[in-house]
This record gives C-alpha cells, sequence and structure tokens, in this order.
C-alpha cells in the first residue's frame, strides 16, 4: 500500500547487522513516522538509494569495502541533496572534517545506552524536514518556471493544435514528468481520443482504452475528470486499484503517478489533459492547484480559438455561399455604388473586383434601361423592396437578361444604409420558354389554365386544341363558357365538377376520365390531369393541366371489361359446342371481330373439325373446312401449339386455300381441343391490341374447355364407381346374408365356440365390404361445401361412435367450409381409431394396429372395444386453416406413419385397414392435406388443413 506523505524512509548501512536491527528498532519507537531498511555494506546500500525511495542515509564508517566517507561520496553523484548523517564508533576530528568536506549533513559517535537513539531520531527527523523544506521550495519554484512557460507558450501559439501540443511538450520537459497528452471525448463511444501526447510513450495511448462512465475503463484519472469535472489523481499505480487497466503498460515506460483535470471553459468541455510522473506522490496539494488554473488557463485559449474558428469559418461560409450562389449577389450604399458583391457579379459582368468597386449600378445597364433602374432603387429605398427585369450591358458589350430583386438595407438603429439584393439571368429561362413552347405544341394534347369556376372559364390554353375539340386557343380563351357547356358532354359535367372540387378540398392533384363532344359533334373520351393553384388565404383560384384524347384506350379498357362478363358465361357452359359458340359471339360482339371459326379436335378422326362460325366467315370461305392434323395454317398452329399472325395471307407460301379472300388471320390454339381462327378481308388489319384481346378469349376458352374435359372424365369415374359399388352390393352382400342366415339356423340348434368364430368371420366380412363401399363413394370431390361448425359437428359425430368411457375436450372454436356429411364420416373414423387405438386390450404391444373398424355406427362382435383403466382422452381443436385430432394414447410408431393411409393396411388381425383410408379420401375431396405426429401428451395427433375458414 502506499505509504503517508510525513512517513521518513531510513537506510541503515553498518557491517554489524545486530546493532543495526537494534538500532532500527529503537528510531522506529522513538519516532512513529521513521521506518528503517538496512543494508550491511556501501554497495548493497547504493544499490537502495539507486531505488529513489529512501529519504535518509545514515551509515557507519569503518566498514569492509567502502568506508562511510566514500559511501558519501558515492551517494553525492547522484543525491547531492540526500540527507546523509554518518553514525559511527570510530570519531576523531579528521573523521569529522573529511565527512563534512564529502557533504555530509549530520555527524554522530556512537555511544552506550539507548539514549543516544533518541539523539538520532531527532537528527534524522531534522535533516529529512530541512530536506523536504529546500525540495519544496524547489518544487515551488519549479512549478512557477513551470506556469511561466506554458503561459507564455499559450499566449504566442496561433492555433488550438499549437497549444495543446506546447503545453504537453513543456509539461513533459519538466522533472519529475515523464509523458502528457490532451485528448477529448468522442461523441458516439464515449472513449477519451488522444490529440496530442509529448514524452516518453513508446505506444502507450496506442494500446490502451479510457472512457468516461463508471466501468473500468472510465475510472481512472482522465475518465474521472471529466466525468467529475475535478482534477483526479492516482498517487501510486502501482497500488491504485482503480488504475489496474494500465498499470503494466504505465510501470513498463517508467510512469508512477498520473494526474489528470478537466480542460472546461463557461460549462463547456474541450477535453482532459493528463500528466505522468517517475515517482509516486507527486502531485501534492500545490501541485494540483496549479495544474487546476492550468487547465483554466488552457481551456480559456482553446475557447478563444474555438470562438475565433467559429467567427472564420462563419465568415468563410458566409463568402463561400455568396460565392456559390448561381445568382448575382450584390450591396448597393444609398449613393448607388457597389459596397459587397460575389464571384458571380465579377464573371457575369466581365469587370474586375477593382472596376466594379468604384462604379455606381447604373453603369452596367445600357443608356436607355438606366432610368427604370434608378426608379427600381429609389422604389427599394422607399418601399423597402422592388423587382425589375432589364439587360446587363457586359465589359464585352453583350446583352444579357437579368432580373434583380432589391430590399433596403438598414443598421442596428434603423437607419437606412442600401439595398441588398440578388440579380438573376435570364437566358435560360428564356431558352426554357422557347422550348416550353415547342413541347407543348407537340404534346398529344392540350395543356391549360382555367378558372375554378362552372364553365371553366379559360385563361391559356395551348398545345394541339383544335386537334381535340375542334376549337382554335382563341375562341376557348375568349368565351368563358364555351369548354364547360359546349366541349364537356352534357351526361358528364356534374361528374367532372364534383370530382376535381373534391381533389381541391383534399389538396391533391385530380385525374379524370370523361368524354367530350367536338365542334362538328364527334364524340371522344379524354384524360385530364391537373392541380389547382391557391392565394394567399387558401382558396382555389385557378387550375392548371394537360387534357389527352384516350378515346382508343376507353374502347379497349371497355373490351376488356366486356370480356371479363363474358368469361362467367363461358365458364358456365356446360358442353364444349355450347363455350365455343359463346367464345365466337364475343370476338364478333365485343371485339368487334365479323369473321371467326372455331375447329375442334375430333379425337376419332383425328382431325380439327368446324363447331361453330360466323356468318361473315361463311359469307367469306363457305362453310369452313375440315383440317387435317399439320395441314394448312391451322392445322400447323394447332400441331405447334404456338399463336401465329398473319399481316397478308397472300404472301405466305402455300395456303390452304390460295383463292381465299381472307388478308388477315389471327390462328389461336386451345390447347389440345382446337383452335381459334380470326380473319379480315384487309390485310394488317390486327393491331397488338387486337391480338392481346383475341388472346385472352382463346385463353378463357381453353380454360372452359379443360373443365368440362375434367367434368365428363369425372362423370365416367362415377358411373364407374356406381357399377362397382352395384356389383359389390349385389355380388358380395346377397351371398353373406345367406351365409348369417343358415349360421343362425344352425346356432339355434347346437351351441359350439366355432360358430361364435364363423359369425365374427361374417361381420368382418360386412364391415369390410360396408368400408369397400365407402371409399369407393369418397372418391367425388367436394362440389357443394357450406359453413360447418367445428364444435357442434364434433359432439354430434361424438354421439355415434361407441366411445365407452373416452373423454372429449372440444377446443374449436372455428367454422369450415365443407361437406358436413362427408366430414362427420373424417371425425367419426378418427374418433374411433383413437378409442379403439388406446384400449387396454390395444396397448399390449407397440406394433398393435392404428386403425379399426369402418364409418358405420354400429358395434358388432369385431368392432368390440374393451375398455381398461386406461381411458382415453380426446382433443379436436382449431389449426390455421383447419383442425386437429389428438388423444393421450399410446401414439403411433413413427415406422408406420407413411403407411397408415394406405386402403388395407392393418397391423390386427380384425382390422379392416380402410378407416384410416377414409379419413385421406375425405381429405383429398376437400382438396386438404392429413398427417399424423406426435400429441403433446404422447399420443396420436391428426393434422387436418387446407380448409377455408368460413365467415
Amino acid at each position: 500500500m502506499s505509504r503517508s506523505p510525513d512517513a521518513i524512509r531510513v537506510l541503515h548501512v553498518d557491517d554489524d547487522p545486530q546493532l543495526a536491527e537494534l538500532a532500527a528498532t529503537y528510531l522506529e519507537r522513538e519516532d512513529d513516522r521513521i521506518d528503517v531498511e538496512t543494508a550491511t555494506n556501501a554497495s548493497e546500500g547504493l544499490d537502495r538509494v539507486g531505488d529513489g525511495d529512501v529519504d535518509c542515509v545514515v551509515s557507519d564508517y569503518d566498514m569492509p569495502g567502502k568506508n562511510g566517507i566514500e559511501f558519501l561520496e558515492a551517494v553525492r553523484e547522484d543525491r547531492p541533496e540526500l540527507p546523509f548523517i554518518l553514525y559511527t564508533g570510530k570519531g576523531s576530528e579528521e573523521v569529522a572534517s573529511d565527512a563534512i568536506a564529502s557533504g555530509v549533513t549530520d555527524y554522530l559517535q556512537k555511544e552506550s545506552g539507548t539514549g543516544q537513539y533518541a539523539v538520532l531520531a531527532n537528527r534524522i527527523a531534522n535533516a529529512v524536514e530541512q530536506y523536504r523544506t529546500g525540495q519544496r521550495a524547489a518544487e515551488l519554484d519549479r512549478i512557477r518556471t513551470l506556469a511561466s512557460e506554458i503561459n507564455t507558450a499559450i499566449v504566442r501559439a496561433d492555433s488550438r493544435n499549437a497549444v495543446e501540443r506546447r503545453v504537453c511538450e513543456i509539461i513533459s520537459d519538466s522533472e519529475p514528468y515523464r509523458f502528457a497528452w490532451i485528448g477529448e471525448v468522442h461523441a458516439e463511444t464515449g472513449r477519451i481520443e488522444p490529440r496530442v501526447s509529448a514524452g516518453v510513450e513508446r505506444g502507450y495511448l496506442d494500446g490502451i482504452t479510457i472512457t468516461t462512465d463508471e466501468s473500468a475503463t472510465g475510472r481512472g484519472p482522465a475518465g474521472t475528470a471529466i466525468r467529475e469535472r475535478r482534477v483526479a489523481v492516482s498517487q501510486d499505480i502501482t497500488e491504485d486499484d482503480d488504475f489496474d487497466p494500465w498499470e503494466s503498460a504505465a510501470v513498463e515506460r517508467g510512469f508512477r503517478s498520473v494526474a489528470a483535470l478537466p480542460l472546461e471553459y463557461q460549462d463547456t468541455l474541450y477535453g482532459a489533459l493528463a500528466v505522468y510522473a517517475d515517482r509516486p506522490n507527486a502531485f501534492d496539494a500545490t501541485e494540483r492547484e496549479l495544474l487546476a488554473e492550468l487547465g483554466d488557463d488552457i481551456a480559456h485559449v482553446i475557447h478563444s480559438f474555438e470562438v475565433r474558428e467559429s467567427l472564420r469559418e462563419e465568415r468563410d461560409f458566409v463568402d463561400q455561399a455568396l460565392d456559390s450562389l448561381t445568382d448575382v449577389f450584390y450591396v448597393i450604399d444609398t449613393d448607388g455604388t457597389f459596397r459587397r458583391w460575389n464571384d458571380h457579379l465579377v464573371e457575369a459582368v466581365g469587370y474586375s473586383d477593382e472596376a466594379i468597386e468604384g462604379m455606381r449600378a447604373t453603369e452596367l445597364f445600357p443608356e436607355d434601361e438606366r432610368d427604370r433602374i434608378r426608379a427600381a432603387m429609389e422604389e427599394t429605398l422607399t418601399t423597402g423592396e422592388a423587382a425589375v427585369e432589364s439587360v446587363v450591358l457586359t465589359a464585352g458589350g453583350e446583352r444579357v437578361p437579368y432580373e434583380f430583386a432589391g430590399s433596403s438595407l438598414t443598421d442596428r438603429d434603423g437607419e437606412l444604409v442600401g439595398i441588398i439584393g440578388i440579380g438573376r439571368d435570364l437566358t435560360e429561362r428564356k431558352r426554357r420558354e422557347r422550348r416550353l413552347s415547342r413541347l407543348v405544341d407537340n404534346l398529344p394534347g392540350m395543356v391549360y389554365r382555367c378558372a375554378n369556376e362552372p364553365g371553366w372559364p379559360m385563361e391559356d390554353v395551348r398545345g394541339e386544341v383544335t386537334e381535340l375539340t375542334g376549337y382554335r386557343p382563341s375562341e376557348l380563351e375568349d368565351d368563358e363558357s364555351v369548354y364547360g357547356e359546349r366541349v364537356i358532354h352534357p351526361e358528364d359535367r356534374e361528374a367532372v365538377w364534383e370530382s376535381i372540387q373534391k381533389a381541391i378540398e383534399r389538396r391533391e392533384p385530380f385525374e379524370i376520365t370523361y368524354r367530350i363532344r367536338t365542334r362538328d359533334g364527334e364524340a371522344k373520351w379524354v384524360w385530364e390531369r391537373g392541380r389547382a393553384t391557391y392565394d394567399d388565404g387558401g382558396e382555389a383560384v385557378a387550375l392548371e393541366g394537360f387534357v389527352t384524347d384516350v378515346t382508343d384506350h376507353e374502347h379497349h379498357r371497355r373490351a376488356i371489361d366486356a370480356l371479363h362478363e363474358t368469361v362467367r358465361s363461358v365458364m358456365r357452359a356446360e358442353t364444349a359446342e355450347r363455350a365455343v359458340e359463346i367464345s365466337i359471339d364475343t370476338v364478333h360482339d365485343v371485339l368487334d371481330m365479323p369473321a371467326s371459326a372455331v375447329h375442334l379436335h375430333d379425337e376419332d378422326e383425328d382431325k380439327l373439325v368446324p363447331v361453330a362460325w360466323t356468318d361473315m366467315t361463311e359469307e367469306l370461305v363457305g362453310e369452313p373446312p375440315v383440317f387435317e392434323l399439320g395441314e394448312g395454317l391451322a392445322g400447323e398452329a394447332f400441331e405447334s401449339g404456338e399463336p401465329v399472325i398473319y399481316g397478308d395471307i397472300s404472301e405466305v407460301s402455300e395456303p390452304f386455300n390460295p383463292d381465299t379472300p381472307v388478308r388477315s388471320e389471327i390462328i389461336l390454339p386451345l390447347g389440345d381441343h382446337g383452335v381459334l381462327l380470326i380473319g379480315s378481308t384487309e390485310p394488317g388489319a390486327f393491331d397488338d391490341v387486337d391480338v392481346s384481346l383475341a388472346e385472352t378469349v382463346a385463353a378463357h376458352t381453353t380454360t372452359a374447355l379443360d373443365r368440362i374435359e375434367r367434368e365428363r372424365e369425372l362423370e365416367r369415374q362415377n358411373e364407374q364407381l356406381d357399377e362397382f359399388a352395384s356389383i359389390v352390393s349385389h355380388d358380395l352382400r346377397n351371398p353373406l346374408n345367406a351365409a348369417e342366415g343358415y349360421l343362425d339356423l344352425f346356432r339355434s340348434d347346437r351351441d359350439d365356440e366355432h360358430l361364435d368364430a364363423v359369425a365374427r368371420a361374417h361381420d368382418r366380412i360386412g364391415a369390410l365390404i360396408d368400408d369397400l363401399l365407402e371409399l369407393a363413394r369418397e372418391g367425388a370431390e367436394v362440389t357443394d361445401a357450406e359453413p360447418v361448425d367445428l364444435a357442434r359437428l364434433v359432439e354430434d359425430c361424438w354421439e355415434n361412435v361407441d366411445t365407452g368411457s373416452a373423454t372429449l375436450v372440444v377446443d374449436a372454436e372455428s367454422a369450415v367450409l365443407a361437406d358436413r356429411s362427408r366430414l362427420a364420416q373424417l371425425l367419426e373414423n378418427l374418433i374411433r381409431n383413437s378409442v379403439e387405438h388406446s384400449s387396454t386390450g390395444s396397448r399390449a404391444t407397440p406394433g398393435d394396429s392404428v386403425e379399426h373398424g369402418s364409418t358405420g355406427t354400429r358395434t358388432e362382435s369385431g368392432d368390440s372395444v374393451e375398455h381398461g383403466d386406461d381411458d382415453v382422452t380426446i382433443t379436436v381443436g382449431d389449426l390455421d386453416d383447419g383442425f386437429y385430432v389428438a388423444d393421450d394414447g399410446p401414439g403411433i410408431p413413427e415406422a408406420d406413419r407413411e403407411r397408415i393411409f394406405e386402403s388395407g393396411y392393418s397391423t390386427r388381425e380384425d382390422g379392416t385397414g380402410f378407416g384410416l383410408a377414409i379419413v385421406k379420401e375425405v381429405a383429398d375431396a376437400h382438396g386438404c392435406d392429413v398427417r399424423v405426429t406426435e400429441s403433446e401428451a404422447g399420443g396420436a395427433r391428426f393434422e387436418i388443413t387446407g380448409f377455408e375458414r368460413a365467415g
């Protein structure tokens, strides 16, 4: 631990160790400030003195090696002021004389008795006090000198960086300091980042981290000084726990104590100064006071530089801002002479700064413009502001159009001192105006400005006005009601007014499509986009916008809407013939393409047979021909599956009919069903829009034909299933009924356990037949779904199944769109499976059956359930798009989970293997998925997902 500043560390050198130890004991008793360390010879004593932590040396004279005088002389070479007392038993005037000549502090001869130690202790205390008094005087002188040098340096410095660097250099060159640095706090990281340093550093600052928080890296002197705004000191870094993070690096460089002080001026923190000394306890109260004063002085100087820098930056910023303006900036005195200007004025007029300095502002204008400029200047000085457009006459004689805007300039007392203003070069604006005029003339429509009033009186209208409306621009501008009362269609006027007023209320641009009537009565659709302009009171005073002809686009959009309506009819068609008839009518009525036909693929003939066509088609080509696959343009398009558009069939090398009057043709494959042909007697009759609309019709027709084909296939499958069910019902049920009847007759005469086995076999056959019939019927897709309340259906199903002592928990609140009857069959099978699979008998082996029984509600001998003590709990709950059925039974082995939904799969002898197959069939019919996993209780959990929620 660190010793007290009042402690006296004594080195007693004597070749008699016992005598030295005895003396040490009595000295420490006499004065508790004294702490004695002993050495037996001069060489050892010099090593101890070299360590630097000795306040006084007490030495014998007669010792082996160097004697006391020689030892004194050696000490004086490095420590000339260190108190040295010669304490010897061999006293003589010669020894005393030599000692005094060598600079001994005191001389004392050893005597008998212990009283001599009190004298020696007193001599030591006096010598150390005198030494320390001298040291303090020297320190004070050093401190004053240091302060003077620093103050002189900071006064002479010309920048903040120079101040900080010179301070660190002066401090590090002054004993006992070895190193000094100044740092500032990083705003984002909170670390103290060094700015400058001087002295013995050797990478010290590169390897340390100092923060200002309460963490380990923030409790050192620098962090504390910043955080607490005070001088913070570590008097002995080897004994200071708060200095642990940096101790090793500091000691390695000879640092023993550290002081840090905040550089703060008027509550503004500019950083911290850290000073490192080569001895402990280097920073006494006087030293700390000096450092605090130095910190104030340094912070004040830094503040001054910061203020000066800020003012300089502000001045430079203003100058740079003015010079960076693309406009001319100027200040004119009341007599009209230039007082200040930016570089752009020099560039604009071609005169030098020196020439402008003696000029009046009016001299920059032609003679015929100067009176207007004087009047504008006088107006500015009188009213406070004015603006004027004129041409500037440059030094080279060029006339450049400019707009000037000025305001009166006053001093702090309100006295008029001149005019401040800007001048803007109008060359580019004039050029843009001309370019804009040409652009407006080339727009596919008209641009306008009109009043926000009924009738839309036009103030300015340009562009293709006549082409769009039939009226000349002047006619719309001169007559306030022409556009609103003659051009806008009567049926749309009210809607146009209301739409625009709503946009104005929301202060938003408006877009609107409406009809107009041209001067000669032609109806057109137009699209308008515009926005209001507002006065200072927020009132809409005018509208500005653009109007363009969108008649073709609107017809196209309406055709698309009509197509969407016909899609419903096509999709409702029950036969392919009806579907293509609707498509042909759509092409004729909606797309306005009178010649079209549809050929469908006849699978028996393997040909493209005409099924539907328009009257115009028959007028042009007669009854459409039958095409062989690959024959003609239609046959080729069908086989390739790619649409073909011909602008002129006469240019095709091998048309089906070279004499056909059809010149343009669109051929669109309808999947593998056939082709749609659309023709015209005009070459190049179909544009991209026509083709796009025709392809839309073809796509919907193909979809309808696909659906009709699927439905026919489904009907065939259902017929096969019905036939299968009939065969099973008749050919299997009747013999089974006969067998059961004969068995009953036979059992009435005798009781035989083998007959019971036969009865169980009959029951199993019956269950198999029921399940096979149900499985056959479940293959059909669900077409009539209705909202089904899951909770209510589960409770109904629970009543239909023999559940014994099982428990039902319903945690479902949703409703799904489903076939209620078939969803009930699914739930009953899952409930029955959980009950039977979880019975005592079922739990005997891990490989036990995972499903049992049929979808029927009867309980037969082969389906009986033995309920033991382990009653099962079955839970039905909601999922995001379905529900789950879970139990706390033994679960389903993972190896069986992939096969349990296979028809006929069962691990029990009495299992039919169809119960869970029916579950999957019902789920598939609803377009849903079913999977099995483990429940939270370790049992089975079936998840059925893919349902659409109802409501």
